[in-house]
C-alpha cells in the first residue's frame, strides 16, 4: 500500500511539473485577423499597425485546416490565426481570402540611381506625428480611455517619379476605442518631397494640408 501510495504521489508531481514547464514555455497566443504577405511559408504582418514591425511569422497549419502554401505564396491575404510572437508562428490559419499580389518591400526592389531618394516609412510616421493637428489630439485624449493611432494603407512604388500618382504614402489617422475606431483623416504624404496633403471627403479630392486648415479643420 504504502508503495503505490508513493507511486502516485510522484506521478502527480510530475504532471505538476510538466504543466509549469509548458506555461513558462509558451505565453498566451491571441487570435487575430490580420493582412499580410506570404513568401518562403512565412507570414509578413502588414496590419492591424500594431504587428507589422514584427519579424516574419513561420505558417504552423493545423492538420483539420489546410494551408494551400503554393496558392498564397507572393500574395497578401487576409486571415484569422494565432499570433505566437514568442516562437515566432503564425498558427492555424483559416478564413484565408487572397487580396492581391504582395507589395514590394524596399529590400526586394534595386533602388533607381537616376531617381532622388524615397523617404522611409518611419520618416513618413515622423511626419504625421509632429502635425499640430495630431499632437492636438494627443492632447485632447489624454486621460481618456481612447488613444490616437496612425497606419500606412499604401506605400510608394519605388519607380515613380517624384509628383506622379504612386509616389505617396498613403496614411490613415484615427482613435482607438475599446469597441471601434474613428476615422480621423486620411493623408498623403509624398515620399520624396515629404509635402502633406488631406482627403477631403466632402469634395472627394485631395488638397495639401494648408488649403485644409484654411477650410476651418484643426
Amino acid at each position: 500500500m504504502k508503495i503505490h501510495s508513493v507511486i502516485r504521489h510522484m506521478a502527480m508531481l510530475i504532471l505538476l511539473l510538466a504543466a509549469v514547464c509548458t506555461a513558462e514555455a509558451t505565453p498566451p497566443v491571441p487570435v487575430e485577423t490580420v493582412t499580410g504577405c506570404v513568401k518562403d511559408g512565412r507570414m509578413l504582418i502588414q496590419a492591424p499597425d500594431r504587428f507589422k514591425r514584427e519579424r516574419p511569422l513561420k505558417i504552423n497549419p493545423c492538420t483539420n485546416i489546410p494551408f494551400d502554401f503554393k496558392r498564397f505564396e507572393g500574395k497578401q491575404i487576409r486571415a484569422t490565426a494565432g499570433i505566437d510572437l514568442y516562437n515566432g508562428a503564425f498558427v492555424c490559419p483559416r478564413d484565408v481570402q487572397i487580396v492581391g499580389d504582395c507589395i514590394p518591400t524596399r529590400a526586394d526592389v534595386p533602388p533607381q540611381k537616376d531617381l532622388p531618394r524615397q523617404i522611409s516609412d518611419d520618416e513618413a510616421d515622423e511626419i504625421v506625428w509632429g502635425l499640430p493637428e495630431v499632437q492636438g489630439m494627443i492632447k485632447r485624449m489624454k486621460g481618456a480611455k481612447a488613444s490616437p493611432f496612425s497606419m500606412i494603407t499604401g506605400y510608394p512604388d519605388p519607380k515613380a517619379e517624384p509628383g506622379k500618382p504612386g509616389a505617396f504614402y498613403e496614411i490613415y489617422v484615427g482613435e482607438r476605442h475599446e469597441t471601434h475606431t474613428v476615422r480621423v483623416m486620411n493623408l498623403l504624404i509624398d515620399a520624396y518631397s515629404g509635402s502633406i496633403f488631406v482627403y477631403d471627403e466632402a469634395a472627394d479630392r485631395v488638397i495639401p494640408i494648408e488649403q485644409y486648415r484654411k477650410q476651418g479643420h484643426k
